[in-house]
């Protein structure tokens, strides 16, 4: 879009009032408008990608993200306050016009305070997790570089927010440069964090596999090791199983009763037969007269 820009300032309204410069400086025009939507849509994806980190760190903790989506929430309107705003714009005025003024610091502020509160949530979890697990590393392995890779990582884009927003407040032009910087920033921070953490745990992997493969039938115990944060083997540690048994015995005299009856009249079918049988044996039928 900035090549577009160019070429119709430079090449279409070179010879227009104002030339290319006046032409650049307009806020009115389409292509201005829709650039600056572009900006504000990276910047609050951006931004939206941070919290979500953050919330899986968190183990999808919702109370935790309360604050960024609120913050979120105002960089939402402001951003796209402005691009509204541009349209309405006369001819001349410049983006320190009052009333783009407070919708911009709104929102270049609620970006740096965003940035800063997202990473020191997902740094603070990770060096947590860290210091939990200590205890059952078999290693020196620690979630240190990758905490160590988010904050770098981060640093670069909180640096430059910080001061486009010192720039803008004091209404120097230079802003503009670190403005058309912030743009493809957004996406080197968050590519850079994962292709460094995937080198690193990759690394880890190669290393784990190689020092593995040297060792000797002492050790090949370790190689049962499960892999779990950071891919780094977890110390055996006893555990201690206790299993109660209760055993309870009752006994129902109605049913001992009951029993005791069955096996005393168990023959008694037979009896009855036995006795049908001799009355029948001994008893003979008339003759018919």
């Amino acid at each position: 879009m900035n090549c577009f820009r160019m070429i119709r300032g430079f090449v279409d309204h070179a010879t227009s009032p104002g030339g290319a410069v006046g032409y650049l400086g307009a806020l009115a025009p389409w292509d201005h408008v829709f650039k600056d939507t572009l900006y504000a849509t990276q910047e609050i994806l951006g931004d939206g990608v941070a919290i979500y980190r953050c919330w899986v760190i968190w183990s999808r903790d919702w109370r935790v993200i309360v604050v960024p989506c609120a913050l979120f929430i105002v960089q939402l309107v402001s951003g796209y306050a402005v691009c509204g705003l541009y349209p309405s714009e006369k001819a001349g005025s410049t983006v320190f016009d009052p009333r783009l003024t407070r919708f911009i610091i709104i929102f270049y502020a609620t970006a740096v305070v965003q940035s800063s509160l997202t990473t020191s949530l997902m740094a603070y979890r990770i060096w947590q997790t860290d210091r939990r697990s200590a205890a059952y590393r078999a290693d020196s392995g620690n979630l240190m570089p990758v905490l160590r890779i988010l904050v770098e990582s981060a640093a670069l884009q909180f640096v430059v927010e910080v001061i486009l927003l010192i720039l803008y407040s004091i209404n120097y032009n230079a802003q503009y440069i670190l403005l058309e910087i912030v743009t493809p920033l957004v996406g080197i921070t968050f590519t850079a964090i994962t292709i460094r953490i995937t080198l690193r745990m990759s690394g880890a992997l190669d290393t784990t596999r190689k020092a593995s493969s040297h060792m000797g039938a002492s050790t090949r115990a370790t190689e049962h090791q499960v892999a779990t944060i950071g891919s780094m083997p977890m110390r055996h540690m006893p555990i201690t199983v206790s299993i109660t048994k209760d055993i309870e015995d009752y006994h129902d005299p109605t049913v001992e009763d009951l029993t005791r009856d069955t096996k005393d009249d168990r023959y008694e079918p037979s009896k009855t037969k036995l006795g049908s049988s001799e009355r029948s044996s001994s008893y003979s039928e008339p003759n018919a007269v």
